[in-house]
C-alpha cells in the first residue's frame, strides 16, 4: 500500500504538533512546575545544553565524530574495522526506550544513520579486499562518498541533540 503525498503530510505535521506539544519526559507543558518551563522569550536557557533524555546518545555520537576524524587523518582497514566495532559496541549500549521522541528523530535518527553508511563502507571496503581485481583508486571514490554522508549525518546529530 502506498500512501499519498498529501497522507505523508498529514502524519508528518500531525507528529510535529505532537512532539512540539510534550517535553523530555511526555508531559505537556501545561503540567509541569512553571520553573521548568522555558523562560517568555523561548529560549530555552542553556541553548548548547543536551537535554537529560538525550544525553545517553552523546558517548555514540562523539564516538563517530572521532572516527570521522580518525578518517580524515587516515586509517587502515583494519584500525578502520577497529573503531567501527568500537562505535557498535557504544551504539549497542543505547537503550532507545529511554530516549524521548524528540531526541531519537533529532540526534538519534541520523546517529543511526551514520553508523549504518560506515558499516556499509566497511563491507564495500572489505569486499574489495576480497577481490583479485579490486583496488584502491576503484574502491575510494565509493568510499569516499560514504563517508562524506556519514559525516554529514554525524554533524546533522550533533546541531539535532543541541536543538532537542
Amino acid at each position: 500500500m502506498r500512501l499519498s503525498s498529501a497522507t505523508i503530510v498529514g502524519i508528518l505535521l500531525s507528529l510535529a504538533l505532537m512532539l512540539g506539544a510534550c517535553g523530555e519526559d511526555g508531559t505537556t507543558a501545561a503540567e509541569k512546575p512553571a520553573s521548568t518551563t522555558r523562560p517568555a522569550s523561548g529560549v530555552p536557557a542553556h541553548p548548547t545544553a543536551v537535554p537529560a533524555s538525550c544525553r545517553q546518545l552523546r558517548p555514540f555520537v562523539r564516538s563517530m565524530a572521532n572516527l570521522r576524524d580518525d578518517l580524515a587523518r587516515g586509517l587502515s582497514y583494519d584500525d578502520y574495522l577497529g573503531e567501527v566495532q568500537r562505535v557498535r559496541s557504544i551504539y549497542a549500549r543505547v537503550d532507545a526506550d529511554k530516549l524521548s521522541a524528540g531526541c531519537l528523530l533529532a540526534g538519534g535518527g541520523p546517529a543511526e544513520r551514520a553508523l549504518n553508511l560506515y558499516i556499509d563502507a566497511a563491507n564495500t571496503w572489505g569486499d574489495c579486499l576480497a577481490t583479485v581485481s579490486c583496488n584502491t583508486r576503484t574502491v575510494e571514490p565509493k568510499l569516499q562518498r560514504k563517508w562524506a554522508l556519514a559525516a554529514h549525518q554525524v554533524t546533522a546529530s550533533q546541531q539535532g541533540l543541541r536543538r532537542a
